[in-house]
């Protein structure tokens, strides 16, 4: 059976919770830190979202806060809270329910065990969408960053995730001699692109050619006509090329299927002020 007092305080200046548990510290110049049983070291201390503004916050909480937060996919707040899976990840509520409202994110913590958490709405908050999510009360962009506003409660879209308006953008990889090899980024729908380039580091095989360009338009960015692929030089082609409506990778095209050959391309672009 438990015993409750009515304990104003200790003389003591450490108090320990059970036998071999983590136990609290008052320090002489005024700190009070939580330690192991063997007050050798600092231990952890967990607790609930801040509400008020002298309340202590997790640090889940502040990272998401104050990071740049890449959002995975979306959740519809009438749906009961989803499991911890085995990967962390942020989810964007899309649509206003009993468990979720849009301006929350639900933040699966990876540990594969018990529920994932909401996330409340905090003013400022930048978050990166990876791919569309539709379906939703709130649609989303591919590849955008998006700030909430409590003043109008939306999302608002900042920009491409390809870069700042006006500033210039370097997509920069090494290809070998294989047909087609594509970047791992892809340059924003609108942008324009300012200069490609091929440094050709090893000869490709004679009768072999090279052009710079994206899906629908192989040869946008450098022709064949543009470069030598047999011998090693820089070969570049400054130009202002739209890069069109959609979002895509950078694509080489090499043909003649050489034995040999190896380089790295660079392509320069921007999202350009008016």
């Amino acid at each position: 059976m438990a015993l409750y007092e009515k304990i104003r305080g200790t003389i003591e200046t450490l108090f320990q919770f059970g036998l071999g548990r983590a136990q609290i510290k008052s320090q002489s110049t005024g700190e009070l830190e939580v330690r192991n049983a063997a007050d050798s070291a600092f231990a952890i201390m967990r607790g609930a979202n801040p509400i008020g503004i002298n309340d202590l916050t997790p640090k889940f909480y502040v990272d998401a806060l104050n990071g740049m937060i890449i959002v995975s996919g979306q959740f519809d707040g009438n749906n009961p809270l989803p499991a911890n899976t085995g990967t962390a990840q942020y989810l964007i509520v899309s649509t206003t329910g009993a468990n979720g409202t849009i301006g929350q994110l639900v933040y699966d913590d990876g540990s594969g065990v018990g529920t994932a958490t909401i996330v409340s709405t905090v003013d400022g908050r930048a978050v990166v969408v990876k791919t569309a999510l539709s379906g939703g009360t709130v649609t989303f962009d591919p590849d955008s960053v998006y700030l909430w506003d409590a003043g109008t409660t939306a999302w608002v879209k900042v920009a491409d995730v390809g870069g700042v308006t006006g500033g210039r953008n370097v997509i920069r990889y090494a290809i070998t001699n294989a047909a087609t090899q594509d970047s791992v980024t892809t340059i924003p729908a609108n942008a324009r692109v300012l200069r490609a380039s091929i440094e050709v580091t090893t000869p490709y095989s004679g009768g072999a050619t090279l052009s710079i360009g994206r899906a629908g338009s192989l040869a946008l960015l450098q022709a064949t006509t543009d470069n030598l692929p047999q011998t090693a030089n820089t070969y570049a082609v400054n130009q202002d090329t739209g890069w069109g409506a959609s979002a895509l990778v950078v694509r080489v095209t090499i043909a003649g299927a050489p034995a040999a050959g190896a380089g790295v391309i660079v392509v320069e672009y921007a999202n350009p002020s008016a």
